[in-house]
C-alpha cells in the first residue's frame, strides 16, 4: 500500500478539534486527571493529550502540528508505525507526569506529544538536513532545559493558562526513547 505522504498529523488536529466542540463537562471527563486514572479511568492517559483548556491553547498546539507536518510529515507516513509512536509518546508523557510530577494534578494538551514527535522526526531527518535539524534540536533542547528551572508550571502567554514544563521534557525523552527502541528492534531483526 502506498503512503499518503504522512498526513497523519491532520487527523490529530481533526480529533482534537472535535473534542474541543464537546460540552465542558464531557471534555473534563477526558482530561488527564491523575486521581481518576488511579481509580481506573485509563482512557485519560490518551484522551488527556487530545483535550485543551481553551481555543487559544488548541490553536497554539495545532500550529505546532502543522509545522511538524510541513517539516517532517513523511516520517509519519504509515498508519501502524504512526499509531504505535503516538501511543508510546502519549503513555510515556502521562506516566512521567503521574510518577514524577509533584504539583500537577491534571493535564490537558498536545504540546508534550508534539515535542516527542518533533524529536523523533528531526533526528530521523538529521542526515538529510544536518545544519537545520541540529539548530532546531539545540533550540528546542535549550527551551525545554530553561523551562525545567522555572518549575513544573510556567505562566502561559494567554488565557491565564500555565504550561506544564515537565510534559515537554517527558515528550522529548519519549521521542528519543522510541528511536532507541526502533534501533534495537532493527538490529535484532537483522540477526534473525
Amino acid at each position: 500500500m502506498t503512503s499518503d505522504n504522512g498526513k497523519k498529523l491532520y487527523w490529530l488536529i481533526i480529533a482534537s478539534g472535535i473534542i474541543m466542540l464537546l460540552p465542558n463537562n464531557l471534555r473534563e471527563s477526558l482530561y488527564l486527571n491523575f486521581k481518576y486514572v488511579l481509580d481506573g479511568q485509563i482512557w485519560r492517559v490518551i484522551s488527556g493529550h487530545l483535550t485543551h483548556l481553551s481555543w487559544t491553547h488548541w490553536l497554539f498546539n495545532m500550529a505546532g502540528l502543522l509545522l511538524l507536518q510541513r517539516l517532517y510529515g513523511k516520517y509519519f507516513a504509515h498508519w501502524h508505525q504512526f499509531v504505535a509512536l503516538l501511543a508510546f509518546i502519549m503513555i510515556a508523557v502521562s506516566l512521567g507526569l503521574l510518577i514524577f510530577s509533584e504539583e500537577l494534578k491534571w493535564y490537558g494538551g498536545l504540546s508534550g506529544v508534539a515535542i516527542g514527535l518533533f524529536y523523533f522526526a528531526a533526528i530521523k531527518d538529521y542526515p538529510r538536513q544536518k545544519i537545520f535539524n541540529a539548530l532546531a534540536l539545540a533550540t528546542m533542547s535549550l527551551y525545554i532545559l530553561l523551562q525545567q528551572f522555572s518549575g513544573e508550571r510556567i505562566e502561559g502567554l494567554v488565557d491565564g493558562i500555565s504550561v506544564a514544563a515537565r510534559a515537554h521534557l517527558f515528550g522529548a525523552i519519549a521521542g528519543l526513547l522510541w528511536l532507541l527502541l526502533l534501533q534495537l528492534w532493527n538490529k535484532a531483526q537483522q540477526k534473525i
